[in-house]
């Protein structure tokens, strides 16, 4: 029963944390756009995730954080649950052999992820029309939205950081509990 009701937890405020990123994401972040660039926080939790719990827990959240994407926003469903998934499951690979406190890690993951990411939706949504002018959308698009994801990266991560830190506090509790 505890590990239901640890589970059960921690589904719920992965959960929230997805709904409520994506709620600012739909409707705040639109008046901190620099140019035509919003920031893509989504793609920042995710890989903050994914770190912080291991590649398959990252390839979930980051399945439903696109999904929840795709649902709304998508022009075709399972592009951004595909890239969401890839990149969580990528990202968490370092899992057992990092620092959690050391912030370079999270920033590395966040560009290359975010390189990534723009250049899948790039391939699948413009190059498939004719649209090759690849070096424009670098220049306008990935580059100032991977900055974008790499300075926001740090307050992300520390906040997901601390959101994990005191699930597995409690989670430690429950576990004490019942010995």
């Amino acid at each position: 029963m505890t590990s239901i009701k640890k589970c059960l937890l921690r589904v719920t405020v992965t959960g929230l944390v997805i709904f409520i990123n994506f709620i600012l994401q739909s409707t705040l972040f639109d008046y901190i756009r620099i140019g035509a660039i919003k920031p893509n926080t989504a793609l920042v939790i995710i890989v903050c995730y994914a770190i912080l719990r291991g590649d398959i827990e990252g390839a979930i959240f980051g399945f439903f954080a696109g999904l929840l994407h795709d649902m709304f926003f998508g022009n075709v469903i399972g592009l951004h649950a595909l890239l969401g998934t890839i990149i969580g499951f990528f990202c968490g690979k370092p899992f057992k052999s990092f620092y959690n406190e050391n912030f370079m890690l999270p920033i590395t993951l966040v560009a290359v992820s975010s390189i990534f990411y723009e250049f899948g939706i790039y391939f699948f949504s413009f190059l498939f029309r004719g649209r090759i002018d690849i070096m424009h959308y670098f220049w306008t698009i990935i580059l100032p939205t991977t900055v974008y994801a790499i300075i926001l990266s740090v307050p992300i991560y520390r906040l997901i950081y601390g959101i994990n830190d005191l699930l597995e506090e409690k989670e430690d509790k429950h576990r004490q509990l019942f010995k």
